[in-house]
């Protein structure tokens, strides 16, 4: 059974932009917590997401830890999602359900409901994994490079 109505584009595009903005707070709290690796200023959380998550994505990797190896893929994927769901934002969806998007070498997709419920749905559990993964293996990592800087 599908969580969508047939037809009904509008509501899992809402879902897509919600749970994206969830994930993006997720990277900015990701962001907060490497801040204490690399000094970064108030300016990198207005960057765009994609940017964020592959600064991000450098500072984990500067960490040289393989516990940090399923964050590091997290953020891989979420990059990718992030560029789905941002070729529908910046596209222009049209009756029919297919999306010319806004560069002029670009061709049409098809766009379903169930589609963009998948997509919403994979958004949301990446910016889970993305939390667990920081709370179980970054945050000890982190608190021990403190630790040994406060000896």
């Amino acid at each position: 059974m599908s969580d969508t109505y047939e037809g009904d584009i509008i509501r899992p595009l809402g879902l897509v932009t919600l749970y994206s903005g969830y994930a993006e707070l997720e990277i900015d709290s990701l962001l907060e917590s490497l801040s204490g690796v690399e000094k970064l200023d108030g300016k990198v959380l207005r960057w765009p997401v994609g940017k964020k998550i592959a600064k991000a994505r450098d500072i984990v990797d500067s960490l040289s830890s393989e516990r940090l190896n399923e964050l590091k893929q997290k953020l891989d994927e979420a990059i990718a999602l992030f560029d789905r769901r941002n070729a529908l934002v910046h596209g222009a969806i049209f009756t029919g359900t297919s999306v010319v998007k806004s560069r002029v070498s670009d061709r049409e997709q098809l766009v379903t409901p169930d589609a963009l419920t998948s997509l919403a749905q994979e958004i949301f559990s990446v910016k889970e994994h993305i939390n667990a993964n920081r709370q179980k293996s970054l945050d000890p990592i982190l608190a021990a490079m403190q630790d040994v800087d406060q000896r």
